[in-house]
């Protein structure tokens, strides 16, 4: 007995030492950095988050302005104008579609606006019917963007079958119903992410700057911004702009009519946006192109500049990859996918050494779920 409770002794004293030990090391990595880790999430909030919602909110708005010009009179202006205006929000949406967390997770924001390849069948059921609910999973690919895409570009061949489907046709009070109420719906979900993200609105701007979330722990504000950093940039753009349209995941069968801006014709534009805009939040410069505190320089702070230096090689070159393709996407990918392809690899030797490598050296843990195996 006396042997047992001795060994007992022994285990919890070690445990204690090591307990103390990893401690220390935590305290001693932070002791020997002098990187500002409240400032760099300041820097985030402050120049990057609110003025990317801020300008986004401010684009739907003038969306919905060029909706109701376009109802109350259905002309090639009108029509031309609120095209512009849908592409406008659309590449707003580029610098925010990776945060994903918070007030925007609140919102279900990114599946109620961005939701693609529109429904197109969905959309003329419910513009025949009158009985739908925007917001409802089986609604989901009939509102936001994409619908708008389709409401826009792709009910007939032509702008005068479209001009005439809103003006002359038995059905085109429903129809320019049906537009303004999706294009309500965006504001409403954009307007309700800004406002919780506003320190004059539900001000999660302080939950995210708050001590309590300064660390680097499951549920601090670095976890949630790289969790969704990291799953936007693996789902949402590599397979979602890129791979899904190429074939990646249907067997190599192409799906060019699931790409971002199908009927707009604009897809790779929006693709270069948003990789443009995940090298700024990696770097932490603001869409003005101020440069502040991010991930970049907390990299080199914990002496992982190589690592920092490598992962801006890799994005510089999707970018490359990305600027050497041809819209309409849809059209590359139909007629020559392999180029495409080429580039979904450059994309993904970005994944790796965000989602292993920087995370590791930065203590972060990923808790979304992985189904494909990078």
């Amino acid at each position: 007995m006396m042997n047992r409770y001795a060994t007992m002794a022994t285990v919890t004293c070690l445990l204690g030492v090591l307990l103390a030990a990893a401690c220390t090391n935590d305290s001693m990595e932070d002791e020997s950095s002098d990187f500002d880790r409240p400032a760099m999430l300041s820097n985030y909030a402050e120049n990057l988050i609110m003025p990317g919602y801020t300008a986004l909110k401010s684009e739907v708005a003038e969306l919905d302005a060029a909706a109701e010009d376009f109802i109350n009179s259905p002309t090639e202006s009108s029509l031309t104008a609120l095209r512009q205006q849908l592409k406008e929000a659309r590449l707003a949406w580029q610098d925010v579609s990776m945060f994903q967390f918070g007030p925007a997770e609140n919102a279900t924001l990114r599946s109620s606006i961005n939701t693609y390849p529109a429904d197109s069948e969905g959309i003329e059921d419910n513009i025949a019917s009158g009985d739908y609910t925007l917001g409802t999973i089986d609604n989901q690919a009939a509102a936001g963007f994409p619908a708008l895409g389709y409401l826009l570009y792709g009910m007939a061949d032509s702008d005068t079958e479209i001009l005439q489907a809103y003006s002359e046709a038995s059905d085109a009070e429903a129809r320019r119903t049906y537009l303004g109420e999706v294009v309500s719906f965006v504001k409403g979900k954009v307007d309700q992410t800004h406002n919780e993200w506003d320190a004059e609105g539900e001000n999660y701007l302080s939950t995210f700057l708050s001590d309590e979330r300064s660390g680097t722990d499951v549920g601090s504000s670095l976890g949630m911004l790289i969790n969704a950093m990291v799953q936007h940039y693996e789902r949402f753009f590599r397979d979602g702009k890129i791979g899904i349209p190429a074939g990646v995941r249907s067997a190599g069968v192409p799906r060019p009519t699931a790409t971002e801006a199908h009927y707009g014709g604009y897809s790779l534009e929006l693709a270069i946006a948003n990789m443009q805009a995940i090298q700024r939040l990696y770097k932490g410069e603001g869409p003005d192109g101020m440069d502040g505190l991010g991930l970049e320089e907390n990299l080199v702070a914990l002496d992982a500049g190589d690592l920092s230096n490598q992962i801006n090689t890799e994005m510089d070159q999707g970018i490359s990859a990305l600027q050497n393709l041809e819209d309409p996407l849809s059209d590359q990918i139909s007629t020559d996918n392999e180029p495409v392809l080429t580039t979904f690899e450059e994309l993904q030797q970005v994944v790796t050494i965000l989602k292993a490598d920087m995370t590791s050296i930065l203590g972060i843990t990923i808790t979304f779920q992985d189904n494909d195996g990078d």
